[in-house]
């Protein structure tokens, strides 16, 4: 029998829970994330339902590979990914996050309700093991937060609008000893057990957690995030969350577009009546244009193939904040 001892070191980012104040404890973390091809079950939609990949739960070893494998199943087909998470693995959410902007989808924050297969369908039963399911966008209490954050940087467009929330805090290095035992019958290996031996959480300031930081930064500036974001990582404790206000979702670049989940899918965006008072800047605007003189209106776009969930090219784009210096 030989035995091996065996460092890992594993950096995540804690749970978070949406609809709470910045200093709030973030809950245990959820189940690992599933990922399934969506097809919307919202009202009058048919016979031309958009669809979407949804992402939800925790991020682990296992995600990158799920989500790899339904990209794969869509081949050439773009769809958008509609992710609800607290958090997870840092070094996977990183992966996903360049495997996304790679096949160039865009990241919307918001939850997928999924429709209850009747008793006598089968295929909708079956296609609970990896297939397409049917389900609705939610908005409300749609959150993404720790490095779920990292996975909506990768996206070409990146969609929070009202009733999503986005949270950021400082990782957790998690410094783990592990004894390998192997039994072998005539020189040939049969039998591995892995017994941890240790587990440490490393404190901020050490090697593993500092170069962690430096392939998060690097990861952000690559997929266009401003460096404000790093401030307010680092600033806030692990066990706190901040959750980011829409004028830092525009200053950070971290949000493309104020449109939450359910509008995109429903196609309910609409523009703010004449002479409305917007509170803050991320919104948008021009969505339904003129089309006769005197006219106001918005005019339906011949429905494609494959439906696919667009903007109006009148939907304008979140900038940065302009810099007070």
């Amino acid at each position: 029998m030989r035995i091996l001892l065996l460092a890992s070191v594993m950096a995540i980012c804690g749970a978070a829970a949406a609809g709470a104040a910045p200093a709030m404890r973030p809950p245990p973390m959820e189940p690992s994330m599933q990922v399934h091809v969506v097809r919307s079950a919202h009202d009058g939609c048919e016979p031309h339902c958009l669809q979407w990949i949804a992402a939800q739960g925790k991020i682990d070893a296992a995600s990158p590979g799920r989500l790899k494998k339904v990209l794969s199943q869509l081949g050439d087909r773009k769809l958008p990914i509609l992710i609800d998470s607290t958090g997870g693995s840092v070094n996977d959410a990183l992966a996903i996050g360049r495997l996304i902007r790679a096949k160039g989808l865009d990241v919307v924050v918001a939850r997928t309700v999924f429709t209850p297969c009747a008793a006598e369908d089968k295929a909708c039963r079956k296609s609970k093991t990896g297939g397409e399911l049917k389900g609705q966008a939610q908005a409300k209490s749609s959150k993404c937060a720790s490095s779920c954050a990292f996975i909506l940087a990768g996206g070409t467009q990146r969609f929070v609008g009202e009733g999503a929330v986005v949270g950021v805090h400082q990782i957790t290095m998690i410094l783990r000893r592990y004894m390998i035992l192997t039994r072998h019958s005539f020189g040939v290996p049969v039998e591995t057990r892995k017994t941890l031996v240790s587990e440490q959480t490393a404190g901020q300031k050490n090697e593993h957690t500092r170069n962690t930081y430096g392939n998060i930064k690097r990861y952000l500036a690559d997929m266009g995030i401003d460096d404000a974001i790093m401030p307010l990582i680092l600033s806030t404790p692990g066990h706190r969350v901040h959750w980011l206000t829409p004028d830092e979702l525009r200053a950070t670049r971290l949000a493309t577009h104020r449109i939450n989940g359910e509008q995109l899918m429903t196609g309910t965006i609409t523009s703010p009546p004449p002479g409305t008072v917007v509170p803050h800047p991320m919104v948008y605007h021009g969505i339904c244009g003129t089309l006769e003189e005197g006219t106001a209106g918005c005019a339906k776009a011949d429905v494609p193939s494959e439906p696919q969930p667009g903007l109006p090219a009148e939907v304008m784009r979140l900038s940065p904040a302009q810099s007070s210096q």
